[in-house]
């Protein structure tokens, strides 16, 4: 039997729910597992890692080349079960190659993307970055998780999961630094954006690849659900990731990333979220962008 890609390693939790596995043709095979996500389903940046897991085998199967951009469409909402993915490359060239890609559940398509991998080692005309934000450094891998009553934001520690918490928040560990609370109804100034983050590891080390990039793009919760008082959900219409740090074909060494959100205007039922992922040395690590909704539950 062909191995599933996403598990040439000893398979973390993450690496079984991202694996797919090679039809034929540009085709895959995936499952989406049922409690990576939130109201109202499987988290954006989750299904994103799926959909780069195909991609790399297509465009990349030896690390030649490294996803720079990728950009998703979620067409209808995915659910826990199988999945097929299909690629197609759209044009390769010296420095970059294009792709696309598209996942069908129970015959119907629900996401399509477009992704863009580089050659290894592109000429620099010049190089600059934003700074590392200036927050308290991570948890040591190994640190307390506390409740949020008992939580420190300049503390060595983890937030622990709550049952009021989406089931996503239990996959990872979290130590928020940034923003206020959801739903703690913040009156914001005229003109204000909203920002939240903090640092972000997976319970299991495992290296910092493109597909667990994805993941971080979307797994901390919107900045926009502080100024409301009421629960809400905040479904993504569309991501775009742009991977800027050079990943090894086995990826970064396991290490803490920060991400900082920031959302400036929420309108006619829209908002959009803005967000860098940075090393704990100050490397920026990706950046992206999204449109989601935002609206009453229920």
């Amino acid at each position: 039997m062909t191995a599933s890609i996403g598990q040439e390693r000893e398979a973390t939790e993450f690496d079984r729910a991202t694996a797919v596995r090679p039809l034929g043709d540009g085709r895959y095979g995936g499952e989406i597992l049922d409690g990576w996500g939130a109201l109202p389903g499987p988290n954006g940046g989750y299904l994103a890692a799926i959909l780069v897991r195909a991609l790399e085998h297509e465009l990349a199967p030896g690390g030649e080349r490294q996803l720079r951009s990728l950009a998703v469409h979620y067409l209808r909402p995915s659910r826990p079960g199988p999945v097929e993915l299909e690629v197609a490359v759209v044009r390769a060239g010296r420095r970059f190659s294009t792709a696309r890609v598209s996942a069908f559940q129970e015959g119907k398509q629900s996401m399509t993307a477009l992704a863009a991998f580089s050659a290894r080692d592109l000429p620099a005309a010049g190089t600059w970055s934003p700074a590392l934000p200036e927050v308290a450094p991570a948890p040591a891998r190994e640190a307390d998780r506390l409740g949020p009553a008992d939580y420190d934001r300049e503390s060595d520690a983890w937030i622990a999961p709550t049952p009021e918490m989406p089931p996503i928040v239990s996959r990872v560990k979290i130590a928020p630094r940034l923003g206020g609370t959801p739903f703690s109804g913040r009156e914001l100034a005229a003109g204000e954006a909203v920002e939240t983050g903090g640092w972000i590891e997976l319970p299991t080390p495992r290296p910092i690849d493109a597909a667990y990039v994805a993941l971080l793009t979307d797994v901390w919760w919107p900045p926009s659900l502080e100024p409301l008082s009421e629960p809400a959900i905040a479904p993504t219409i569309d991501l775009t990731i742009h991977l800027r740090a050079d990943l090894p074909p086995a990826g970064l060494p396991d290490q803490p990333v920060l991400g900082r959100f920031r959302t400036t205007a929420a309108v006619n039922g829209t908002m959009e979220e803005d967000g860098e992922l940075f090393l704990p040395d100050g490397t920026l690590l990706a950046q992206s962008r999204q449109l989601a909704l935002l609206a009453p539950l229920g």
